[in-house]
């Protein structure tokens, strides 16, 4: 199982270049930022106290499952617990840490239908990212 204390942190320029643009996120038709609906959700499945995730922002390129849910950070976070084995203080950790982070995208699992999506790429800009191998 994957631990936090053995994550190596970039450097915020790096972080910086390996994202999708500022632009990208924005732009409604590539990518999806959750609410504060599927904060709360994400919240609950991590069990933290309500709001302990609220003020960030988290993205996911934009992938409709074809059960038709559209895919969100908690897909992301239902993905990690279920099919990476990641502990709930693991993400935590990478959520709230003060470590920057990129790592290859993986499938990602709709947590409506559990079908297995392609590799999105992940931003949460103040921490962490994914993206696919081009």
């Amino acid at each position: 199982m994957a631990d936090y204390d053995r994550v190596v942190s970039l450097s915020r320029e790096k972080f910086e270049q390996s994202g999708p643009s500022v632009a990208e996120l924005r732009d409604d038709t590539k990518s999806t930022k959750s609410d504060d609906v599927d904060i709360a959700r994400t919240e609950r499945i991590l069990d933290l106290r309500e709001g302990m995730l609220a003020g960030d922002e988290y993205y996911l390129q934009k992938i409709v499952c074809e059960c038709g849910r559209r895919l969100t950070m908690y897909d992301f976070v239902f993905t990690g617990l279920v099919d990476a084995g990641h502990s709930k203080s693991l993400i935590v950790h990478t959520f709230v840490g003060n470590k920057l982070v990129v790592n290859e995208a993986r499938p990602i699992r709709c947590s409506a239908c559990a079908r297995v999506c392609p590799r999105p790429w992940y931003r949460m800009p103040q921490s962490y990212g994914c993206r696919p191998p081009a």
